[in-house]
């Protein structure tokens, strides 16, 4: 895959991974910790920075995702190894589905060439923001109504 700028880095890959880890923590039940979240996010997208020029695979790049918050998650200490697991795997699929649908409505609806996403990054802020927005609004509500994938 093509390597991100230590800018891109930072404008889309640290926030999608606060928003993923968010949503996790919100599954798993775990006390919201803006602390560790924002350091778990910014060592997710400072990792995946090195990563992601070396795995040419899309479908190989999510799953070192995973493999990436999920050591995160034991290093840091959030939940045992099961619940992160499933915590994560389910998080990491619902930003995704947010995704598809989010780059799938814009193109519909403003009739924007893929190519242009991956070239202005004026656009591609304007169409990253909405499932961004999405995505902290479903964390929200994840935790509002304790929508939790584990009971104790």
């Amino acid at each position: 895959m093509d390597r991100l700028t230590i800018g891109e880095a930072f404008l889309f890959s640290v926030p999608e991974a606060a928003v993923i880890i968010s949503i996790a923590f919100g599954l798993a039940g775990v006390k919201f910790q803006l602390e560790k979240i924002l350091y778990m996010s910014l060592l997710t997208g400072i990792i995946l920075y090195f990563i992601r020029p070396l795995v040419n695979s899309y479908i190989l790049n999510v799953i070192l995702y995973i493999v990436v918050l999920m050591i995160l998650f034991l290093v840091f200490k959030v939940m045992d190894f099961f619940k992160g697991m499933m915590s994560v795997i389910l998080a990491v699929s619902i930003y995704l589905i947010i995704e598809y649908l989010n780059v799938t409505a814009i193109q519909f609806l403003f009739d924007i060439d893929p190519v242009i996403l991956l070239k202005d990054y004026g656009v591609r802020f304007m169409c990253f923001l909405p499932q961004l927005l999405i995505a902290i609004l479903l964390s929200f509500i994840i935790r509002k109504y304790k929508l939790y994938l584990f009971i104790e």
